[in-house]
């Protein structure tokens, strides 16, 4: 299976979406897309890279400081 055709599943994230691709034995990996962007050109990854161990509690702390911060 090629990267292209791997499951991915998209997370919406304000005026961004975040793009996870799963290909079965590799490692994760993500994508932030500019979903919104005026012209079909311009909606393709701004940056990608591997998923790493460390990146949910990260995604968490993020979470809880939008949550404090009245967002």
């Amino acid at each position: 299976m090629t990267a292209l055709a791997a499951p991915r599943a998209r997370f919406p994230l304000a005026h961004l979406a975040v793009e996870v691709v799963r290909e079965r034995g590799n490692t994760p990996f993500f994508a932030l897309v500019a979903c919104e962007a005026l012209r079909p050109a311009d909606r393709k990854p701004i940056f990608s890279g591997p998923v790493t161990s460390d990146m949910p509690a990260q995604l968490r702390a993020l979470a809880d400081h939008l949550e404090e911060a009245g967002a």
